[in-house]
């Protein structure tokens, strides 16, 4: 066995009596103390609290290196995360000498009136958070097989109200990039790349030149995207590291915790305030693809795509689609990165094998991103009952870029246009003439803004008149895209019986039907099945083929 020594790092040696004094039950009232190490902290769990320090590392991208710049990650870090996780985070608590030279633990005095010199003696700095169940991190649930559609519509809703509720703080500094713009994308594309390239034993160089050419190619495509979200105000104080291991269930709801922290790297406090640094300052859909790439990486794209729509419900942001495949791309070099580093500091070597597999599946993941799937628009009528939204619901992972297709759900966009709760009976009224022209026109327009931005379509409505059929062909036809039109009935029959004129049958007719009649009789996974084969064929479907 090749037993390499790990290098020398006096600096966290300087951390052994700290860990001393957090992993001793004294220290915690004779409470038994659980330890956890990560890359860059070390967590002490005793009783119904949590103790963090960081590892006195130095990260590319993140200096934790001394006592000060420790100290200001922690302020900052529970600065930040109370956001959106204000029950989890109680403060931070100073490591300094106490008698006879023990260290102890003080308050951090992190109120406007402290200075640098209440600081001089801290060796150390603790973040002290409330106890979770490990079980409630998502991450846990994802390997577990206990993620649920419910649990992850509500990640959705989580994410979107703090992206919502966040505003412009004005924390452009001067002589900086505007945080968030086209050349803070530029530069963190160029950064992964060069910290890709530090692993070449890991990563084949051509594989990195493949990627290194088509982001920079869409960071130059997506420019004029990039800022005019930027001037719009989409680029907003975000969480920055939304990964499954940093949701957990608090209080019955999915709580997002361990944000991403921008120092202040001028180094001082200003106004006499302790707290430098605040959230990572990026577009919204930056933010979200962390979520989506983390998902898709762990072969879930089904509940990436109900978050995907989720989302897109509640915030109506369908312009950022066009800028997914780059964030979701870049966001895979950077795990690939920080995952590769991880495997190159595990000894002995071979420890790392497994991080090393996952590394390069990052790195697959940020090369097929950028060559998405074409997009296609498949509309799916049928009267009430016959499965539309559940068939819509199967096909969507499966088409377009990842994350799939967008939903777009007469019913759902009736009840939000009406802002009607979205369970229970609507009135009559909710389905007059004019509501439901509006409804169908609303959804043609968001299915052109999708496809505008290269993303696929799904739309599920009844579809019942030929006028309605005829406009959503006619947005495939602008787009231009490939079109599906399906009808769906229990067999052949019905579907004739349902296109008869109002006089032969008692109801009315559908007209002509020049959409493929699809009968959904069996399993709905039988019937997505068989869709998902026709879709496969060489020449795909397209107006009037």
């Amino acid at each position: 066995m090749d037993l390499c020594p790990a290098p020398a790092n006096p600096t966290l040696m300087d951390q052994a009596a700290t860990i001393a004094l957090l992993g001793d039950p004294a220290t915690h009232q004779g409470l038994a103390v659980e330890r956890i190490d990560t890359d860059g902290a070390i967590i002490f769990l005793a009783g119904d609290r949590a103790y963090k320090i960081r590892r006195a590392v130095h990260f590319p991208h993140l200096d934790l290196s001394t006592p000060d710049r420790r100290r200001r990650v922690a302020l900052a870090e529970v600065a930040v995360n109370r956001r959106t996780a204000p029950g989890l985070y109680e403060g931070v608590l100073a490591v300094v000498p106490g008698a006879r030279g023990h260290l102890v633990l003080a308050p951090a005095g992190s109120g406007a009136g402290a200075t640098p010199a209440d600081w001089g003696e801290a060796v150390d700095w603790v973040v002290v958070m409330r106890r979770f169940a490990e079980s409630s991190l998502f991450d846990r649930q994802a390997e577990a097989g206990l993620l649920t559609r419910d649990g992850m519509r509500a990640v959705a809703d989580a994410v979107a109200t703090l992206h919502e509720s966040a505003h412009d703080e004005g924390i452009d500094r001067a002589g900086w990039p505007p945080l968030g713009g086209i050349e803070a994308v530029r530069a963190a594309a160029t950064g992964a790349l060069g910290a890709l390239r530090q692993h070449p034993d890991l990563f084949d160089p051509p594989a990195l030149d493949r990627l290194e050419r088509g982001l920079m190619a869409a960071v130059a495509r997506q420019e004029w995207l990039i800022e005019r979200r930027r001037r719009s105000g989409y680029v907003r104080p975000c969480h920055g590291d939304l990964q499954l291991g940093n949701i957990c269930l608090w209080g019955g709801q999915p709580t997002l915790f361990g944000a991403a922290i921008l120092l202040d790297e001028a180094g001082a406090p200003r106004d006499g305030a302790v707290v430098d640094g605040g959230p990572a300052v990026i577009d919204v859909f930056h933010d979200l693809a962390y979520l989506l790439m983390d998902l898709e990486h762990r072969r879930l794209r089904p509940f990436a795509n109900l978050v995907l729509n989720r989302y897109l419900e509640q915030t109506g942001d369908f312009a950022g689609l066009a800028l997914l495949p780059l964030f979701i791309s870049l966001c895979a070099a950077i795990r690939a990165h920080m995952t590769a580093s991880t495997a190159a500091a595990r000894r002995p070597v071979g420890a790392g094998a497994s991080f090393r597999r996952e590394a390069a599946a990052y790195l697959d993941l940020a090369l097929s991103a950028l060559n998405p799937r074409a997009p296609r628009l498949i509309a799916i009528g049928g009267l009430p009952g016959t499965g539309k939204s559940t068939l819509a619901r199967m096909l969507a992972p499966e088409i377009g870029p990842i994350p799939g297709a967008v939903i777009l759900q007469s019913e759902a966009l009736r009840r939000r246009l009406l802002d009607a709760p979205e369970e229970g009976t609507l009135a009559a009224s909710g389905y007059s003439e004019a509501v439901t022209t509006r409804v169908y026109g609303e959804m043609a327009g968001r299915a052109g803004l999708v496809l505008e931005a290269g993303h696929a379509v799904v739309a599920d409505a009844v579809y019942a008149r030929p006028d309605q059929r005829a406009d959503i062909e006619a947005v495939a036809h602008a787009a231009p895209v490939p079109f599906l039109g399906l009808w769906l009935g229990l067999n052949q029959q019905q579907a004739a019986d349902e296109g008869r004129p109002k006089g032969e049958r008692g109801g009315r007719g559908l007209g002509e039907m020049r959409w493929d009649i699809l009968s959904v009789l069996g399993s709905a996974a039988d019937v997505a099945r068989r869709l998902l084969s026709q879709l496969a064929r060489p020449e795909p479907w397209r107006p009037d083929a």
